[in-house]
């Protein structure tokens, strides 16, 4: 099957150069948003424990993920530490919310310069993730193929939000992608330096979220294709049993140098059992979708949530892409063989396999868990587009240009939609679900509400003249951290203070994370229950409801 999209239009070399604008667009628009966003529920738990893992050799404390994020972000935050916690208490898994409230705002530290070295580690990944959608579709079928994965992943919400939050989650998408790419590459061509880097990006990917799980079945069913497009080939499968020896070798070395040398893997295994112990065990707070909750979650929450959290126009693109390779692969009869070898079969497997994964899991805290399949969909909808193209525009170049033009407006039309919520990508609901700031009505906890809008909150009392509000918080941040007076409303977090040194006895505005007013995490209670059927005065950034408590 042919994979030369627009390899005969053109410079291929002005094809990667607009995927390479795609990447560094991508940077600098999440690195901007970061600044507008204070600081996110988990995130300032992986910083601080890189901080401490760097600084003071010891990592410990943050033991329910992966380290290579945290090395990451420690690195690259410790330059901006003045002073760290005194380590003359034991620092655990039971108190690394205090060491972590501690060092970004109980100390002589400037919270968001250590916040902002940190997410620009994750700014320049998500640069990463485009321009790997990107060449991965361009191997697959082509410059043109390429141009148009990267501009899909490009204008993803979730890549844009996520992209500007130091977490796991966008890495983890990164070095998926690649390793299923690297996966894929080594079982084409099996050899003992294509084994060593499929080895490095597995335990890279390990090292980031034991999601990495995924890989397993979906290494095993590429070599299976590969196998069978080849007729088991005797010279192929001695190179791949080397490639495969070279690769666990390299896989093993990397994840045991992660692990501080520990040969035996304790910290490995605790994780994977800690990750299925979470992933079966539901979350804290009940899963919510469409105005219900749940304590175990709904198999179906994932694709429901996905025709919230992506643009219409990529479902629309998405759609094309289906259809163009239903429309290829019927009536043509292709060799068995062929069809095995084709150029899409890794991110496909890839997308069902990790799909199969979601939908399996109990955890449905927030779309950010399907992150790895975002640069799939997009790689999966430009290879299909282009796999359909390449047969059709001989036999039909006037379709073939009518659609050209049809997906290039739909990505256009994402674009603008997508970069109209701008800075606000975490709340980001399609137009299935109505108005901007109603999208918690069909999705909430990290979709919604991850405690980003402290910022947000400042400049609003700054524009109206508000001195001081009630607030009803949720996040791990302290907003006196941030400037915000306060009298302290029920969160899930009890702030720090019940009231601020400044606040009125009685603000004029009630403040009120979304979490919060859906009662999510508030241990059984709805104390704001009544402010649901209230017309709020404001909501900033599609997250925090102000009422004007003069009305």
């Amino acid at each position: 099957m042919t994979r030369d999209f627009g390899d005969s239009r053109g410079n291929r070399f002005g094809w990667v150069a607009v995927m390479l604008t795609a990447s560094l667009a991508t940077t600098v628009l999440t690195w901007s948003a970061s600044h507008r966003q204070s600081a996110t529920f988990d995130e300032i738990i992986l910083v601080s424990g890189g901080v401490r893992g760097v600084t003071h050799g010891a990592w410990d404390m943050v033991t329910d993920q992966p380290p290579l994020m945290m090395w990451l972000y420690g690195w690259a935050g410790a330059g901006a530490v003045a002073e760290t916690p005194p380590e003359d208490r034991p620092w655990d898994f039971e108190s690394r919310w205090d060491y972590a409230r501690l060092l970004f705002f109980g100390m002589d530290n400037d919270a968001q310069a250590l916040l902002g070295r940190a997410r620009l580690v994750t700014s320049l990944m998500a640069g990463g993730v485009v321009a790997a959608a990107g060449g991965l579709a361009m191997w697959a079928a082509g410059p043109a193929a390429g141009v148009l994965a990267a501009l899909l992943t490009a204008f993803m919400p979730d890549v844009l939000a996520h992209g500007g939050i130091a977490y796991n989650d966008l890495p983890l998408a990164l070095a998926f992608l690649l390793a299923v790419w690297a996966l894929d590459v080594v079982a084409r061509r099996p050899g003992p330096g294509r084994g060593a880097i499929a080895g490095l990006c597995v335990a890279a990917t390990f090292g980031m979220k034991m999601s990495a799980l995924a890989l397993l079945p979906i290494a095993g069913v590429v070599f299976v294709a590969e196998g069978l497009s080849r007729g088991w080939d005797r010279g192929w499968l001695r190179g791949m049993a080397g490639a495969g020896a070279v690769a666990c070798f390299a896989a093993y070395a990397f994840l045991v140098v992660m692990y501080q040398g520990d040969p035996t893997l304790t910290a490995l295994r605790f994780n994977f059992w800690r990750t299925v112990l979470h992933t079966t065990g539901g979350h804290p707070a009940p899963a919510y979708l469409l105005g219900d909750t749940s304590a175990g979650g709904w198999w179906y929450y994932f694709p429901v949530a996905f025709l919230f959290k992506t643009p219409v126009a990529f479902q629309l693109v998405l759609a094309g892409a289906v259809a163009g390779l239903v429309a290829t692969f019927r009536g043509r009869v292709y060799p068995f063989r062929s069809v095995c070898a084709w150029r899409g079969r890794a991110p496909l497997v890839a997308l069902v396999t990790f799909g199969a994964f979601l939908m399996r899991s109990d955890l449905n805290a927030g779309f950010r868990y399907a992150l790895p399949v975002l640069p799939l969909l997009a790689g999966v909808a430009a290879i299909g587009l282009g796999t359909w193209w390449a047969g059709a525009a001989g036999r039909a170049p006037r379709r073939s240009r009518v659609t050209g033009g049809a997906v290039a407006g739909l990505v256009m039309l994402q674009a603008v939609s997508v970069l109209s919520w701008y800075p606000h990508w975490i709340p980001f609901t399609s137009a299935w679900a109505g108005s901007r700031d109603r999208g918690w009505t069909v999705l909430a906890d990290s979709n919604v509400d991850w405690g980003q809008g402290l910022i947000e909150l400042r400049s609003f009392m700054e524009a109206e003249g508000v001195s001081s509000v009630s607030l009803s918080y949720f996040g791990s941040a302290r907003p006196e951290a941030y400037g915000i007076e306060y009298v302290a409303l029920p969160s899930f977090f009890r702030l720090s203070l019940d009231r601020t040194p400044n606040a009125e006895a009685a603000p004029r505005f009630t403040v009120i994370s979304a979490n919060n007013l859906l009662g999510l995490y508030m241990q059984g209670r709805d104390p704001f229950a009544a402010y649901r059927e209230r017309e709020p005065y404001r909501v900033l950034g599609h997250t925090l409801f102000v009422y004007d408590e003069g009305d």
